[in-house]
């Protein structure tokens, strides 16, 4: 019975530990953030699309200028493309180059997306998990680990995820999510995101982003599309 009762306390020992590493994290991400509102500059952005599919094989880099003002994103030109680039794949890279309104440089919701939910969520439960420590771009890191679920009327979202925090500074090092989504519009689909954050300067902002999907025809998967963004050349000033 005594063993019992110290397992289950050391369980929820681990437990308090993840919840207070998360929240000093959020707060350490706020800050920059917080940042990035006096900061403009400009940098070189590679995106790669890489087609794993029973109907379509084949990888294309395209590279963009990008500026951005008081952290938020200006513009974004497409300046290289491949010579063999099919049709398709161009019309999803000037997509990519059109801005959207107030797009941010800010990290908090790549870092944290259970926490970019709507005022009208009928369900919402998040739990992270302390899972040990581990070395990782020569920094000492946490492992925490969150399983989440937030619900509305007409979409739903369902993930796991494990996030690497710097044991020192709490900063965020690498993030990674397998998220399925379920709405009313588009039905049931699912994603991976693999998310490193560096530091430029003192200022932290998303290196290399990782998405994977997977599309569905009738509900059968028919392989994976990969979008790869990498931020290089980063070069800004404060006001």
């Amino acid at each position: 019975m005594r063993i019992l009762i110290f397992i289950l306390l050391i369980n929820f020992s681990f437990a308090q530990n993840a919840d207070e590493i998360i929240n000093r994290t959020i707060e350490v991400v706020e800050e920059n953030d917080k940042k990035l509102e006096n900061i403009s500059g400009e940098f070189k952005l590679k995106v790669v699309l890489d087609y794993n599919l029973t109907v379509k094989k084949g990888n294309y880099e395209f590279l963009y200028d990008v500026k951005f003002e008081n952290g938020v994103i200006k513009d974004r030109k497409l300046v290289s493309t491949p010579s063999d680039v099919d049709s398709s794949s161009l019309m999803i890279a000037k997509q990519i180059e059109k801005v959207r309104r107030e797009e941010s440089l800010k990290i908090k919701n790549l870092v944290f997306p259970f926490l970019r939910v709507g005022s009208d969520l009928t369900e919402k439960k998040i739990n992270f998990k302390f899972n040990g420590t581990e070395k990782l771009s020569g920094k000492n890191c946490f492992v925490i680990k969150v399983d989440y679920k937030v619900k509305s009327d007409t979409s739903s979202s369902e993930g796991t995820g494990k996030i690497w925090i710097d044991q020192r500074s709490y900063l965020p090092v690498r993030c990674e999510y397998d998220v399925t989504y379920n709405s009313k519009r588009f039905g049931k689909n699912q994603s991976k995101q693999f998310l490193d954050v560096s530091s430029f300067n003192g200022i932290l902002l998303p290196a290399r982003n990782e998405v994977q999907v997977f599309p569905k025809i009738l509900f059968v998967k028919f392989g994976t599309v990969k979008i790869v963004y990498e931020a290089i050349n980063v070069t800004f000033f404060l006001k």
